[in-house]
């Protein structure tokens, strides 16, 4: 197993315990938060003191195994049950550190204690207990022994022959401990009742149930009553307690195994790209028809046209355009102008629009497509139903904020050939007002009978000479007609492209309000959950 600081591990896991709050079950968390309490506390505790504690069933022979281990009479001993009621411990320590044991004495629930005094087998900051048994008929035996279980910092557990392969032992006690191999030592006592054959069968067999059970754990053979394998356990316990790394091994362990617990309990997306693609598409689609994309769209084309029209037609003829409509000003995308504005100045801010409210039925469209989404991202349990609850309440008040950004998106400027095409315009119809007053006056003269010889200056084109009042005249109408005409099929072309370009950017506002109200919504939910997955993956490393 690769090294990584304790204290690393206790901060991803409660990052990702933290990241996953309300999405998963408080019976799925409730593991992870427990350990999590029980490593903060086993941390305030003192680091100079190893518990050791010895469990087993009634009559396995773990009292007598600690009174050898003590080397004195302290714990009773009988095959009746129950014999354990409360546990017992038998402490070394100098008296520098014995704060520390009182402390962890207490935390552990264990009041009887017995002082040794240090030496070679009895090393500085060994805490040695007897627990009561895990299987008495008394359940407060039970929940005493359970409780130190769940805390000491090296478990020896002892069995014997008649009972090594219970149920009872392998499924609610080792098997929890999966991966616990450095904290854990499993002991076969009463190896004098068996003969060596029987004795070496017993202990293969016991130590495949173990490692069946996902536990990497020392097993010994012991014997109480003629002392085989006491010292090899004693030199177990002796290292452990020398090496000060029982407390940390145990609490890694138990770090990492509830962190792959947690990560089993998080929902991995297991959503198709393709899939999850398509109804991002399909979602964009009903709220743009929520919005009334295409009836802007449709708007803003023959608005420009109309708006290029009144710019760049006949100036004779201009003002019919009045007559018509403006579709951008009916559905409220466009401000009506005031007295003091000038042609190009900047439209005023809009905050609404006046285009119709979406109907049932397009917002039913929107509901699906919500749905649809959500699903498609593939999320189970309380994160896929919390996810699609938020999205689809997201989903029914989306309305006002897409209706903004429609009116903030919608912006139509006038081209900048349309100037110099009004311009042109004036002129033709100047140089036609011109032509049309110098045949007017020439009329004039001829009714007066006044000579005109030399007023008529004529334009040479080929055999024909064309006089220009007549040129003027006829050369500003024709002309300007032309340009009207020709500059109406260049607003055609222009309207198509602003309307694609209107088109375009709805759909990009339309999106970012989806990703701020829907879109986003799962995303970061995809993100909170890979967040979690990854800081316990980190933790359970």
């Amino acid at each position: 197993m690769a090294r990584f600081p304790l204290a690393e591990r206790v901060v991803d896991l409660r990052t990702a315990v933290d990241a996953v709050h309300a999405r998963l079950a408080d019976g799925v968390l409730q593991p992870a938060r427990t350990t999590l309490s029980r490593a903060g506390e086993r941390a305030q505790l003192s680091a100079e003191h190893t518990v050791v504690a010895l469990a087993g069933a009634t009559g396995a022979g773990k009292s007598t195994v600690f009174n050898l281990l003590v080397g004195a009479d302290l714990a009773r001993t009988s095959r009746q049950r129950p014999t354990t009621s409360l546990p017992l411990a038998a402490v070394a320590e100098h008296p520098e550190i014995a704060a520390g044991s009182a402390m962890l004495l207490e935390w552990l629930g264990v009041h009887e204690r017995h002082e040794l005094a240090v030496s070679p087998r009895h090393p500085d900051g060994l805490v040695l207990l007897d627990l009561p048994d895990h299987d008495s008929i008394v359940a407060e035996h039970r929940l005493r022994a359970d409780h130190v279980t769940e805390r000491a910092d090296l478990l020896v557990w002892i069995t014997n022959p008649q009972k090594y392969a219970d149920a009872v032992l392998h499924s609610r006690y080792l098997a929890p401990l999966a991966g616990h191999g450095d904290s854990v030592v499993v002991v076969l006592n009463q190896l004098d009742r068996l003969t060596p054959d029987e004795a070496r069968t017993c202990l293969a067999d016991l130590e495949r149930l173990v490692r069946a059970d996902g536990l990497a754990a020392r097993v010994l053979g012991t014997s109480a009553r003629t002392g085989e394998g006491i010292a090899q356990l004693g030199s177990l316990v002796l290292r452990a307690v020398e090496r000060r790394e029982a407390a940390t091994a145990r609490l890694t362990e138990d770090i990492r195994g509830a962190a792959r617990d947690l990560i089993a309990a998080i929902p991995a997306p297991a959503h198709d790209p393709v899939e999850l693609e398509s109804a991002r598409r399909r979602l964009l689609g009903a709220l743009g028809r929520a919005a009334g994309v295409p009836l802007v769209v449709e708007a803003v084309r023959d608005a420009s046209l109309r708006d290029a029209v009144a710019r760049t037609g006949w100036p004779p003829t201009r003002w019919l355009q009045r007559f018509r409509s403006d579709p951008l000003r009916t559905l409220g995308l466009r401000p009506a102008r005031t007295s003091t504005d000038t042609a190009d100045a900047p439209p005023a801010e809009l905050v609404r629009t006046s285009l119709p409210t979406a109907s049932p039925a397009v917002r039913a469209q929107v509901a699906t497509a919500t749905r649809d989404f959500v699903s498609a991202a593939a999320l189970s349990g309380i994160a896929g139903e919390r996810l699609n609850a938020r999205a689809v309440s997201a989903s029914s008040t989306i309305t006002d904020a897409l209706d903004s950004a429609v009116a903030r998106t919608v912006r139509l400027r006038p081209a900048r050939w349309w100037r110099a095409v009004d311009a042109l315009q004036w002129l033709l119809l100047a140089a036609a007002v011109a032509g049309g007053a110098w045949l007017g006056i020439l009329a004039l003269l001829d009714y007066l009978r006044i000579p005109t010889d030399g007023l008529v200056p004529a334009l040479p084109i080929g055999a024909v000479a064309l006089p220009w009042p007549t040129v003027l005249l006829v050369g500003g109408i024709v002309v300007g007609l032309v340009v009207a005409g020709a500059s109406r099929l260049a607003s055609r072309t222009g309207a198509n492209r602003r309307a694609e370009r209107v088109a375009t950017a709805l759909e990009a506002s339309v999106e970012r309000v989806a990703r701020e109200r829907i879109l986003g919504e799962v995303d970061a939910e995809l993100t909170t959950l890979e967040t979690a997955r990854s800081a316990a993956a980190r933790a359970a490393r």
